[in-house]
């Protein structure tokens, strides 16, 4: 068996074991930061195979023509014995070509994300463009827009805009209208709409797969948490949930929104904050660590001629 074969291997086994256990061990937002980077690297891990194991099949077989070491002269030996006729170098030209197909397939993906992300990033442009005309400049990129409805939320743009609306700032006091705005400040900073803009992007390129569907969810959830934590340690954890509170409503396609993603769930780390490390963490951890070194572990031992695959 070949790193090509571990590699697909490993991309099937998180794809269907991954979802159900990375929702376990991110669910109570412990560390959050360490959840995202989690979800995103098991994500990354099993693009980044679908896109080297099909070129790591050409170029073995192409590099072994010859002779009969190959990955698909491997995944052939038992069917050669068994399908009469079937010999000689058209089963192998045959795998080539469905290996190019792969390849084909993963580059048009690509090509479809791509565009999602041009046109998510051109929506919430133009968002921040029409917000910057209408919109009364309150402090810095911060603008308050006329509705009836509280709201509050940053889209990304040249710079990054956040709105809030005039029914928020006459429902919220002053230290809670200042923690949402370090809330949204935070999302800003910390480049989490561009973040969540690449995985609503994925979502909609391969909404079959849990992982992937599962993922935008669940970052965009831990994203949130990061971002309570950053407006908590400047105005404390009351005034972050009292304007979680108020603004539990939804905001536009393309934004962030400081109370649109699981309001009940960081209701509830707001008022009983984790306390101290916990198994949780470790689990993070230790998950984080064999998604992201799993692959390159395989291709250093590949590399060195240890690989025991073989």
């Amino acid at each position: 068996m070949s790193l090509a074969t571990c590699l697909l291997l490993y991309s099937a086994a998180v794809i269907l074991l991954g979802p159900p256990a990375l929702r376990v061990v991110t669910k109570s937002g412990r560390a959050p930061r360490l959840g995202v980077a989690t979800w995103l690297t098991t994500i990354a891990g099993v693009l980044a195979t679908w896109l080297i194991s099909p070129v790591l099949i050409v170029v073995d077989e192409v590099a072994h023509w010859s002779r009969q070491h190959s990955v698909i002269d491997s995944c052939l030996e038992v069917l050669s014995r068994v399908v009469a006729g079937w010999s000689g170098s058209a089963p192998r030209g045959l795998l080539l070509v469905g290996a190019g197909a792969v390849i084909t397939v993963v580059v048009v993906l690509a090509a479809r994300l791509t565009r999602t992300v041009a046109r998510l990033r051109t929506q919430a442009r133009g968002h921040a463009h029409g917000i910057r005309l209408v919109g009364r400049p309150m402090e810095r990129s911060t603008f308050v827009v006329d509705a009836d409805v509280c709201a509050a939320y940053c889209v990304a743009g040249k710079p990054s805009t956040i709105v809030v609306t005039s029914a928020a700032v006459s429902a919220l006091d002053h230290q809670e209208i200042q923690a949402v705005l370090a809330h949204e400040w935070a999302h800003v900073r910390g480049h989490h709409l561009e973040v969540t803009m690449l995985m609503r992007a994925v979502a909609t390129v391969l909404p079959s797969l849990a992982l992937m569907r599962d993922g935008a969810q669940e970052v965009a959830r831990l994203l949130e948490m990061c971002a309570d934590d950053a407006a908590a340690r400047r105005f404390g954890r009351h005034a972050v949930l009292g304007g979680l509170l108020t603004l539990a409503r939804a905001a536009p396609a393309g934004a962030l929104s400081a109370a649109d993603v699981g309001v009940v769930s960081r209701a509830e780390r707001l008022t009983t904050p984790p306390a101290g490390a916990s198994g949780v963490d470790a689990a993070l951890a230790v998950t984080a660590a064999l998604v992201a070194l799993a692959p390159l572990a395989a291709l250093t031992l590949a590399a060195s001629g240890m690989l025991l695959c073989s």
